[in-house]
C-alpha cells in the first residue's frame, strides 16, 4: 500500500451535510472526538501564550494530513495568524479550500489567510512547498500520523516535515490509534474485534505474537467511514523518532484518560458540542442505539434516589470502545535542536576521510 491508496481511498468518500451527521450510529463519537482535538488545541495553545512575551502572541499553524478541514473552525476559535494545510488527497484538499471560503464570505472582520499544499509527505520535502520562510508556532496532526509507518523510510519522511518547520519551542500536537489497545483487542479475539459500530482486523494472525515495527497493518472500519489499510504505530517508537528530530514529550494521554483530565475545564464546550448523548432519552427523542448499550448509565442511574430522575450524558457501549482505541500526545521542539540538527546534517553530507583521500588520490 501506498501514500497514492491513502490519497484515493480518501478523495472517494462523499460529502456529508449536516442532516446526514446528525443521523449517524456515531453522531456523538464523532462529536467527542472533535471535542478532544479541540481540548488539546487549547491546552497546547495555552501552554504556547503563556511562554510567549508577547501577550498578544497568535501563532501560525501547520495542519498536517489536513483532510477536508474540518479544524479549520478550530483555528479561528483559537485567534491563531495563519495556517498552512497539506494533504496528500487532492478532492480533500479542494473541499477544505471550499470550506474556507464559505466560512470568509461570513466573515465580516476577515479571516485568517490560509495557504493550500498538496504534497505526499511521506515521500516529498514539504518546505520546498511551502511559501515564505517564516517557521510555526503549532504543527497538528490529527488521526493520520500512522499511515506512515508503512515502512521506515516513509515514517521518518513524515516526522521530518512535521518538525522541520517548527520553530524551537514549538508543539507538534495530535491524535494517534493506541496500538497495544488495538493488538490487545484483536489478540483477544483471534485476529478481529468487532461491535456495533466499528470492527479491527489484523490479517496475519501468526505475526500478531510480535507484529513489526513498521509496516504492521491493521484494517479499521468505523460505521460508514474511510475502510482504508491502516499501520499500527507503537508510541514508544513514535517518541523515538521525534526525539531524534529534538522533540520532548510533554504529555501522551489516552483518550479515556484524556477526557477524564479535560472534563471539568471544558465542561461548557463538551455541552455546545454535543458530545455526549443525554439518557435517558426524553421529550420523544430516541436512543442512538439498543437499551443494552446503556448499562452503565442505566447502573448509574440507579443509585439515585426513587423521586429523583437526571438525565446524564454518556455514550453507548460499542461507541466507547471505538474511542479507547485512541491517545493523544504533544511534543515540544527543544532549544538548540535546530542547530544540532543542521550540524548533523552538514556532517551526514561531508564526506569520510577514507573517501576523502580516494578522491584526491
Amino acid at each position: 500500500m501506498s501514500s497514492e491508496t491513502v490519497a484515493h481511498h480518501y478523495n472517494a468518500v462523499q460529502q456529508q451535510g449536516l442532516v446526514g451527521r446528525a443521523q449517524s450510529r456515531i453522531y456523538y463519537l464523532r462529536n467527542l472526538n472533535n471535542f478532544m482535538k479541540s481540548e488539546l488545541i487549547n491546552e497546547s495553545l495555552q501552554l504556547l501564550r503563556q511562554e510567549s512575551v508577547n501577550k498578544l502572541f497568535r501563532p501560525r499553524i501547520l495542519d498536517l494530513a489536513c483532510g477536508k478541514g474540518g479544524d479549520l473552525r478550530k483555528w479561528k476559535i483559537a485567534n491563531v495568524d495563519s495556517v498552512v494545510m497539506a494533504d496528500v488527497a487532492q478532492v480533500s484538499l479542494d473541499q477544505a479550500r471550499e470550506r474556507y471560503s464559505e466560512m470568509a464570505r461570513t466573515e465580516r472582520n476577515g479571516l485568517f489567510p490560509v495557504d493550500f499544499v498538496h504534497a505526499d509527505c511521506c515521500k516529498e520535502n514539504l518546505k520546498e512547498k511551502i511559501p515564505g520562510s517564516a517557521e510555526f508556532d503549532l504543527v497538528s496532526c490529527q488521526f493520520a500520523l500512522h499511515y506512515s509507518f508503512i515502512d521506515e523510510e516513509s515514517a521518518r519522511t513524515f516526522l521530518r516535515n512535521a518538525t522541520e518547520n517548527l520553530r524551537e519551542g514549538g508543539f507538534l500536537i495530535g491524535t494517534l490509534p493506541d496500538a497495544e489497545r488495538i493488538v490487545w483487542s484483536v489478540r483477544e479475539n483471534e485476529g478481529e474485534f468487532h461491535n456495533d459500530v466499528c470492527s479491527i482486523r489484523y490479517d496475519n494472525k501468526e505475526e500478531l505474537a510480535q507484529p513489526p515495527l513498521f509496516g504492521a497493518m491493521f484494517h479499521f472500519t468505523l460505521d460508514c467511514q474511510v475502510n482504508c489499510p491502516e499501520f499500527l504505530a507503537y508510541f514508544p517508537l513514535v517518541k523515538h523518532l521525534l526525539e531524534e528530530q529534538g522533540m520532548e514529550l510533554v504529555f501522551v494521554r489516552r483518550f479515556p484518560e484524556a477526557l477524564q483530565h479535560w472534563r471539568t475545564t471544558g465542561t461548557g464546550l463538551m455541552s455546545r458540542m454535543q458530545a455526549l448523548e443525554p439518557y435517558p432519552a426524553k421529550d420523544g427523542a430516541k436512543l442512538s442505539a439498543e437499551q443494552s448499550e446503556y448499562e452503565v448509565a442505566k447502573e448509574f442511574l440507579g443509585t439515585f434516589a426513587p423521586n429523583e430522575s437526571p438525565q446524564i450524558g454518556t455514550l453507548s457501549k460499542s461507541e466507547w470502545e471505538a474511542f479507547c482505541m485512541y491517545l493523544v500526545f504533544a511534543f515540544r521542539k527543544r532549544e538548540g535542536s535546530k542547530r544540532q540538527n543542521d550540524q548533523e546534517h552538514s556532517a551526514a553530507q561531508q564526506p569520510r576521510s577514507s573517501e576523502k583521500k580516494h578522491n584526491e588520490s
